[in-house]
């Protein structure tokens, strides 16, 4: 549900821009539209695929080690996380795609409102899920049955945007 909240900002964004007229003309969108946009989203896919059959290679891994109770391979895994470089490739590249995507000449108010939303939403999504695979403990990828004391020991921290959330909702439903 939280997900579809993060699409607001860019959608303001692009509001703001379409209300005032800044935005690209029909004949500049060509290359954009033709070229540019395909091309770094090919980019972005082949990261974000490859990205996500690590985690997918991970997830199955570690429960392999719970199935034949190999601690030390669970805590080999569930400690490594996805390099930042490839994060930062992943991020740039989808944030490129969608300033673009605002940048586009809509004639149809709607039409752009849905573009800059549903793409930000779909970024967004595959963002979490890839950014889940580095939390077995306490992602939506969660390992069951795995022992208490594994976790303990596993050096693994929730995400960021999850501690948050859970310091927001502990604050908003405090008395």
């Amino acid at each position: 549900m939280l997900l579809l909240y993060w699409q607001l900002p860019p959608a303001l964004i692009w509001h703001y821009l379409f209300i005032n007229g800044w935005h690209s003309t029909s004949i500049a969108d060509e290359p954009i539209v033709n070229a540019i946009i395909p091309g770094l989203f090919v980019l972005y896919s082949i990261n974000a695929c490859s990205m996500i059959t690590s985690g997918s290679e991970d997830i199955r891994k570690m429960k392999h080690a719970v199935r034949v109770d190999d601690k030390a391979t669970f805590i080999e895994i569930a400690e490594d996380s996805t390099s930042i470089p490839m994060r930062f490739v992943l991020f740039t590249t989808g944030k490129i795609i969608l300033i673009w995507i605002i940048s586009l000449h809509y004639e149809i108010y709607w039409t752009g409102l849905g573009s800059v939303y549903s793409s930000w939403y779909v970024f967004a999504l595959i963002w979490e899920v890839i950014a889940d695979f580095d939390d077995p403990v306490n992602g939506m990828w969660v390992i069951k049955g795995v022992p208490h004391e594994w976790i303990k020991e596993a050096n693994t921290k929730q995400r960021v945007s999850d501690r948050f959330f859970e310091w927001l909702i502990a604050k908003i439903t405090a008395p």
